[in-house]
């Protein structure tokens, strides 16, 4: 009888196991393993946003709130500093888009194309170890650079005799958004030699992803390596290419943590951009709902630009949805 009971009760386990395991297969089944996730989403990143269309109606000080409707929108088209910060602001991400879409991916092509597996190896860890670097130290080394007294640049124009084109780098209000610039576009930038690390890595596995039997048929057909680069590697890695292209610009868009250290927007608004003005307003003057207004429309237009990257931007390896 023992014996008996104890079968029942493993054959009871077996059918409660395979049960779990059927409803674990189920689209619910599998779509609840999401759930924590999506609820992390939902408060770090779904709530705040909520929380700023919220509150870009209302005069907010962060404690006392009155309803103002649109009007903090509105007052963004008399904002001095906003307005000074929109050239700005195109300036950064231009140079940005420059510097992530040429030498990562001629680096990239570069290390591809070498033939020794180890010398991949060497050139793919020496581009990724500033990577573990903390941006604000690339940062703290181009203020030491652009330093108009002891700087090194200053110094090494003197030396060339090219004194006259010293400057202070970043007190120069016709200079200084350019200067910044040369950190990559003013976003988490790495300077020179303009390499970044991450975007490098995307290259390389697009580079990486393209079928042996299509390099193989070009070289076949008589291709160079610059043919072979125009003709069938930047068509394919279109792709990465797009995905490089919507990180910097939403990057460029919304950053400030450069400007913040280096110039704080000036001199006057030379260097200011959207995210500073957002930040200035919230933590410095005391207007948190006019600058989650603020927020709610760089929102929207990095949302609108990577609509329109995601369309028109495509691989010839993509097919076109019926």
């Amino acid at each position: 009888m023992d014996g008996l009971a104890a079968a029942s009760e493993a054959a009871a386990g077996n059918t409660a196991a395979r049960r779990r395991k059927r409803r674990a297969a189920t689209p619910w089944g599998i779509y609840s393993y999401l759930v924590p996730t999506m609820l992390l989403l939902a408060v770090f990143s779904y709530f705040p946003f909520l929380s700023a269309f919220y509150h870009s109606l209302f005069e907010w000080d962060g404690v006392n709130a009155s309803f103002v409707g649109f009007q903090n929108f509105q007052r963004m088209l008399q904002d001095e500093a906003l307005a000074a910060s929109l050239p700005n602001v195109l300036i950064l991400t231009a140079m940005s888009i420059f510097f992530a879409l040429t030498l990562p991916l001629i680096a990239a092509e570069f290390i591809f194309n070498l033939r020794s597996q180890r010398a991949q190896l060497f050139y793919r860890f020496a581009f990724t170890v500033p990577l573990v670097i903390p941006w604000i130290v690339v940062v703290l080394v181009w203020q030491f650079i652009y330093d108009p007294i002891d700087g090194p640049l200053n110094a090494l124009l003197t030396g060339l005799g090219l004194s006259h084109l010293t400057r202070a780098w970043l007190a120069d209000p016709n200079i200084a958004i350019y200067a910044i610039g040369m950190l990559g576009g003013g976003g988490q930038g790495v300077g020179f030699p303009f390499v970044a690390g991450l975007n490098l890595l995307i290259y390389l596995a697009g580079l990486n992803n393209i079928s042996r039997e299509v390099i193989d048929a070009s070289r076949l057909d008589g291709a160079n390596v610059w043919q072979r680069f125009w003709l069938v590697d930047l068509p394919l890695v279109t792709g990465q290419i797009r995905i490089v292209l919507i990180i910097s610009i939403i990057v460029s868009i919304q950053s400030f943590q450069t400007i913040i250290l280096l110039t704080r927007g000036g001199p006057g608004y030379s260097t200011m951009v959207p995210g500073m003005a957002m930040y200035q307003n919230a933590f410095e003057f005391g207007r948190m709902g006019y600058a989650s207004a603020i927020g709610v429309v760089l929102f929207v237009v990095m949302l609108a630009i990577t609509m329109l990257v995601l369309n028109r931007l495509k691989s010839p390896t993509e097919a076109d949805p019926a």
